[in-house]
């Protein structure tokens, strides 16, 4: 396995890559990013072991996602069979375990950092008639855990971006796979700043431009956020749809290749 280092300028083909696979199959890769979203949203819900058990599933979700990049380049609708298609082999359904249990490991010790530097805001915020108090939070936003939150999670995501992908196509050890992907993140570090920047530009820009719009038509608050969702679940497709052309081009692409091929 080889890993490439891109220029920056490859963020941006990331995006266009990703935008041009989502229009080739808009309503199939929406509909498998709902799937996905609702079942860890579900799962996350459950008491106790409920958010450990939705992020164990989070390199499923991954490979499933990944691999309809790889069937809406060819011209092939994504079935929701794909979200399915880790758990097939009992080799790579038990790396992908072991590899989502220390995933959730980490995002465990994340949430018990960031309720330690929030205790003191979260201790502030006030429940009115059963909700809480839309005053009391804005007043006592945890930005300390903010920051912490996303100064921990960048190291997390970096570990496990690729790490899904070369323990299931690659056949790597879970602790190589998370060293391999941290190096390759870390090697394309202004790829992924251009493409993050991008991201939250587009959705910044998407979102203030489709608000103006239902102001000026005159729709009510409410009914503007229902209009709303739909978009951000766009932006969001978009965003997951980047997943394939990044591993593509990342991972040198003929083994990147050979090996998907070899597994599926």
């Amino acid at each position: 396995m080889h890993v490439r280092t891109l220029p920056a300028a490859a963020g941006w083909t990331w995006l266009r890559d990703g935008l041009a696979l989502y229009r080739k199959q808009p309503f199939a890769y929406t509909a498998l990013v709902i799937l996905y979203t609702m079942v860890v949203m579900l799962l996350a819900n459950l008491p106790v072991i409920g958010l450990p058990l939705a992020v164990v599933l989070v390199p499923f979700g991954t490979i499933g996602l990944t691999l309809a990049g790889r069937d809406a380049e060819r011209g092939v609708m994504p079935m929701p069979a794909l979200m399915f298609e880790p758990f097939r082999s009992k080799v790579q359904r038990l790396a992908l375990f072991r590899l989502g249990c220390v995933h959730a490991a980490l995002v465990i010790v994340l949430m018990i950092v960031a309720s330690f530097f929030a205790s003191d805001e979260l201790r502030n915020w006030k429940i009115v008639e059963g909700q809480l108090d839309p005053a009391s939070v804005s007043a006592n936003m945890p930005w300390d855990a903010i920051i912490a939150s996303a100064i921990l999670y960048a190291p997390i995501l970096m570990l496990t971006w690729f790490a899904p992908m070369l323990v299931a196509w690659h056949r790597l050890p879970v602790a190589k796979s998370m060293f391999f992907s941290f190096f390759a993140c870390w090697r394309n570090r202004w790829p992924f700043a251009v493409l993050g920047a991008l991201l939250a530009a587009l959705a910044l820009g998407v979102g203030y431009a489709a608000s103006e719009v239902l102001r000026a038509l005159g729709v009510a608050p409410a009914l503007a956020q229902l209009l709303l969702a739909p978009i951000a679940l766009v932006l969001t497709s978009v965003a997951y749809a980047t997943q394939y052309p990044i591993y593509r081009s990342v991972i040198e692409p003929e083994s990147a290749s050979l090996a998907l091929e070899a597994r599926l």
